[in-house]
C-alpha cells in the first residue's frame, strides 16, 4: 500500500479480513465461509491492494513501477515522399503493351479488351 495514499473505509474493512487470513494461514475461501464473507469482494481488495488503491476523492492512485524494464519499444513513423516510379499498370493485349501512369477506369478496359478500336482512356 502506498504511504500518501489513505485507503476507504471499505477498503480498510477488506484489507483487515486479508491480513487475518494472511495471519491465520488459510485460503481466502475458506476464511470466507467461516465468517460468512463474500469471497468475491475479498479477492478484490486483495487486487486493489497489490496495484491501485482508491483515494477519498475517488481517482486510483498510479501503479508503481516494479524497477523492471518495459518489453514495449518508443517507435516513432516519419512520412516519406511517395517517389515518383515506373508506370503502375502494364496491359498486354494481343501484340500491343499499353503503360499507364493510374490505373485505368473498369469501363475503358472492359471496352479495350472487346476490341473497340476508338477507345480513348
Amino acid at each position: 500500500m502506498s504511504k500518501n495514499v489513505k485507503p476507504t473505509a471499505r477498503q480498510a474493512h477488506w484489507l483487515s479480513h486479508l491480513e487475518r487470513a494472511r495471519i491465520l494461514k488459510v485460503p481466502l475461501a475458506q476464511y470466507c465461509r467461516a465468517r460468512g464473507l463474500n469471497v468475491q469482494s475479498l479477492y478484490n481488495a486483495r487486487h486493489e491492494q497489490s496495484g491501485r488503491l482508491r483515494r477519498v476523492d475517488g481517482n486510483t492512485a498510479p501503479r508503481k513501477a516494479a524497477g523492471k524494464a518495459s518489453r514495449f519499444v518508443s517507435v516513432e513513423l516519419a512520412a516519406t515522399p511517395m517517389r515518383e516510379s515506373g508506370p503502375v499498370c502494364r496491359i498486354h493485349l494481343r501484340d500491343v503493351v499499353i503503360e499507364c501512369a493510374n490505373l485505368p477506369e473498369a469501363g475503358w478496359l472492359l471496352a479495350l479488351s472487346k476490341g473497340a478500336a476508338d477507345v480513348v482512356p
